[in-house]
């Protein structure tokens, strides 16, 4: 298993270079003057193709945020959008390919489908397509090694840092115990029939915690865990969390803190639910779905180009992080929630990375196993 780490120019805002002025810049201008006049030309040339159609994860804050924000910077290039989620919309992808309908230009979702896109040959290298300087500098993004999730380390962009780690009731675990003992508490005796997971023996967000599992717990931890400790599978968030509310169980995992409890705690419920704690020993990072990618023979490549510029660039990812609660992967933006931020320095198992997704099946299969259906 391979464990890895981790002033946008609005479209009429562009700049020009006066006339005659070229002989005269020094190097660093005469680059600078290169990259804005393929911006300038990009942004003209995707007004006159007037449209970018994008598929996207089903969160709707990001949609919602995307659509507003798109329209306020570029009125004049109309944006369709459409949810893309699971083998079911490659397939689609293929058939209308296959009847000689190129109609997507941006891929904007889960790593999962993205990779079945990637094997279907439709995306194209997305480096190329990065203009704006602080956009196409990997450091910003922590490396493209880390930040691409696919394995030729070229389609697919993570845009956001998402650390995901079990949480636990604290009034019924002692938070001096759950930090001392970390992942280690999922083993414990009194936790057995105490535990709750999204169901981990199906594509989604509960098998993106096996890979953290089996790194931490080891094979015997694992297999412990499915097959001693009596835990509950779910499949919805809100039922998880019901059950951690009500006292039938104790942890859980799938689903951030944030969003699985924000009802009961508007509602004004006394619950003390906590997250286990941000080191890479207790959590892992992911992308909530948003990993950037083009299609190739796209309809509107210049449009396209515009829109993954734009929405991997600053003034857009900071805003878009606070719109959704997800932090962005851009390591100028500071994390929304210090206590589950990426912390400097350290490797976090990306468990959704796709040199991972054989581990991750192994152990899926496991989980079959325990849990027969």
């Amino acid at each position: 298993m391979r464990i890895l780490r981790r002033s946008f120019l609005r479209g009429g805002a562009a700049l020009s270079l006066a006339t005659g002025l070229g002989a005269r810049l020094t190097p660093a201008l005469a680059q600078a003057a290169d990259w804005k006049a393929e911006w300038d030309k990009t942004v003209a040339a995707a007004n006159k193709e007037g449209h970018v159609v994008v598929c996207i994860s089903p969160g709707l804050a990001r949609r919602d945020y995307i659509l507003k924000q798109w329209k306020a910077d570029f009125p004049g290039i109309e944006m369709s959008i459409s949810n893309a989620f699971g083998g079911g919309f490659v397939s689609q992808v293929a058939t209308e390919r296959a009847a000689g309908r190129y109609l997507w230009d941006v891929y904007s979702s889960g790593s999962a489908t993205g990779y079945a896109a990637i094997k279907s040959g439709q995306l194209d290298p997305l480096l190329p397509e990065l203009i704006l300087p602080e956009v196409n500098d990997p450091k910003i993004w922590g490396g493209w090694d880390t930040a691409f999730y696919d394995l030729g380390k070229k389609y697919l962009l993570a845009l956001v840092a998402d650390v995901t780690t079990p949480y636990y009731d604290a009034k019924r675990i002692d938070p001096a115990r759950a930090d001392k003992l970390g992942l280690q508490l999922l083993l414990e005796p009194d936790l057995k029939g105490k535990l709750v997971w999204f169901d981990p023996r199906v594509e989604g967000p509960g098998p993106t915690f096996l890979v953290l599992f089996q790194h931490v717990l080891g094979d015997a931890g694992l297999t412990k865990l499915l097959y001693d400790q009596d835990v509950t599978f779910v499949t919805n968030f809100n039922d998880a969390a019901q059950m951690l509310v009500r006292g039938k169980v104790w942890m859980g995992m799938g689903g951030g803190l944030k969003e699985s409890f924000k009802d009961f705690v508007a509602a004004g419920l006394p619950i003390d639910v906590r997250d286990l704690g941000n080191t890479p020993d207790k959590a892992w990072l992911g992308t909530d779905g948003a990993t950037l990618g083009v299609y190739n023979q796209r309809p509107h490549p210049n449009a396209a180009r515009v829109f993954v510029n734009w929405v991997a660039s600053r003034r857009v990812a900071e805003a878009m992080a606070k719109a959704t609660d997800y932090a962005s992967r851009r390591s100028d933006i500071p994390p929304l929630h210090p206590g589950l931020g990426i912390i400097p320095g350290v490797t976090y198992v990306q468990s959704a990375i796709e040199e991972n997704l054989p581990l991750q099946r192994k152990w899926m299969d496991e989980a079959k196993k325990a849990h027969p259906q």
